[in-house]
């Protein structure tokens, strides 16, 4: 057995191939989300939270990575900080470069959309989903190279019950593994399918990943999995777990380092994805609608696509509110800068909205 700290060449034809046949799986942890000077997302936002002098936290748990609060209005304030931080984050140059890359499914271990911003932003259709508490998963399409779906496993931040941010919520996770709920049958199918599993960024030395590859099936010998993770700093026992119980090969490059081979070999093969290739859906129709300032027609579209229900007068409320918007814009009362931020709130509420829509 080669040494915990050994690295392995990478196959890129095997990646290629496997990215091809829709075999490929990328997992993408907190270190893969960065800012423009390298910053973590997850570093900024506990800066941002003031954890050490936050009133609404009682105690942070550094290595799991989780909070305690003794009242559950706390933790409704905590999400409301953790969802106006997300909401100002944009995508890295990184992600960008992952948004083309053909990867038909990409789980994220974040609960936030910033990987969505990166497909939004190139007019890259994809599908996507996130785990539900106590809730059977949402049904989600096949995923293909032209449809993509990006899942967040651990919730998403915009539906407050689903983020695992306490032990608590972690235990009502694991009870979602045990019972078969924590993701969709049509995912769970295609993940049996794959080949070759790419992690970027995940925290291996948290106890409750050896829980999530195991949910992936990869300890188990009988399927032919290649499984390569970007080199990144590891003790050494969990190094040893991840290449002795789970076969991982970590190979000698940084994540922008992998992932910019790894875009260039696919562009060099003709594979990257690319606006004009994609299956022109109708969430990607709405998204278009946004980037080109249609917000009216985004609105109506939504709506036509929305099934009644409770999301359905939430996008009721949100054609209310653009059109108050447009009665003050056109009454000259709002100030220039006030117009853009109201106009790109609402913006973003419908792209949320969207998202929720999707995710049924």
């Amino acid at each position: 057995m080669p040494p915990n700290n050994a690295t392995i060449e990478i196959d890129w034809s095997f990646i290629l191939d496997k990215l091809r046949r829709e075999q490929c799986l990328l997992v993408l942890g907190p270190e893969a989300y960065t800012d423009t000077e390298g910053k973590s997302h997850r570093e900024l936002l506990l800066k941002q939270l003031k954890v050490g002098n936050n009133p609404n936290i009682v105690r942070h748990y550094a290595d799991d990575d989780l909070f305690l609060f003794d009242q559950p209005y706390k933790r409704t304030l905590v999400c409301h900080q953790i969802q106006s931080f997300y909401e100002q984050a944009q995508p890295s140059e990184m992600l960008r470069m992952i948004a083309e890359i053909p990867f038909n499914i990409i789980l994220t271990l974040t609960p936030d959309g910033t990987l969505a911003k990166a497909f939004e932003a190139a007019e890259l259709p994809y599908q996507f989903g996130y785990y539900k508490k106590d809730k059977d998963p949402q049904p989600v399409k096949k995923a293909t190279r032209q449809l993509p779906l990006i899942y967040n496993t651990f919730g998403y931040v915009e539906s407050e019950e689903s983020i695992v941010l306490t032990h608590n919520d972690l235990y009502d996770y694991f009870k979602s593994i045990f019972a078969h709920r924590s993701m969709p049958e049509e995912l769970k199918t295609q993940l049996r399918e794959v080949k070759n599993i790419i992690f970027l960024g995940v925290p291996f030395e948290k106890w409750y990943m050896q829980l999530l590859l195991r949910e992936l099936e990869i300890h188990r010998q009988e399927y032919a999995f290649i499984r390569f993770a970007a080199n990144q700093t590891l003790t050494d026992e969990a190094r040893a777990l991840c290449i002795d119980q789970f076969q991982i090969n970590f190979v000698a490059r940084n994540l922008a380092e992998f992932v910019q081979e790894l875009h260039q070999q696919c562009r060099a093969q003709n594979l990257l994805r690319s606006a004009d290739q994609g299956e022109d859906s109708r969430p990607q129709q709405i998204r278009r609608l946004v980037s080109n300032a249609k917000l009216d027609e985004a609105i109506e579209m939504l709506r036509e696509f929305t099934p009644p229900g409770d999301l359905a007068d939430e996008v009721a409320g949100l054609a209310g509110r653009f059109r108050r918007y447009k009665l003050k814009e056109s009454q000259g009362v709002l100030y220039e800068q006030d117009k853009d931020v109201q106009y790109n709130q609402i913006s973003t509420s419908l792209l949320d909205l969207l998202k929720e829509v999707e995710a049924g």
